[in-house]
């Protein structure tokens, strides 16, 4: 039973500081951003808890149809809606999300962040607890914490011979 925990604990220590690597320098090695659904105006497609990786995107990559992530309003709420319309001379592009009744008022091509390339389903819900500090930290804990069982567990059991160990015991 202790070498099942220890293994799992060892597994579950792995996962975690991937994930934390990744959402840290996704951006800075990928170029591309890992964002988490926040609402359900984009379900059933995009559900709440989804992450979202998005990768810039040029005007002309953009397509009616494709799923954006933009900056919305002064405050730099980011925003993922579904492109309905583009207009070519002025740049703007009008989005509305899947479960909205009505489209967003259009944006320009400059506070797009990029296009969806994939999702995840319920994976986004790490991301939102690691966004702040305290999130951090308590990972940080939990991983130490991890580390710590998984040494005192190693330990704390004796070794114990196998039969051919026992034979050659004897014999010397």
């Amino acid at each position: 039973m202790k070498k099942i925990a220890n293994i799992l604990s060892t597994l579950l220590i792995v996962v975690l500081i991937i994930a934390l690597a990744a959402v840290l320098v996704s951006k800075l090695v990928f170029g591309v951003e890992m964002k988490a659904v926040l609402t359900g105006s984009m379900e059933p497609e995009l559900p709440v808890g989804s992450l979202l990786i998005i990768s810039p995107a040029e005007y002309e990559d953009i397509n009616i149809g494709d799923d954006i992530t933009f900056v919305r309003d002064k405050n730099l709420t980011l925003v993922t809606h579904r492109v309905i319309e583009k207009d070519d001379e002025t740049q703007k592009i009008t989005t509305q999300g899947i479960a909205n009744n009505s489209a967003d008022k259009p944006t320009s091509y400059g506070n797009v962040v990029g296009k969806v390339a994939f999702h995840i389903p319920f994976a986004g819900y790490f991301v939102i607890w690691t966004s702040d500090l305290k999130g951090k930290i308590i990972c940080g804990i939990i991983i130490v914490a991890l580390v710590a069982l998984s040494i005192l567990f190693s330990n704390s059991e004796p070794e114990k011979n196998s039969p051919e160990e026992n034979d050659e015991q004897q014999d010397g």
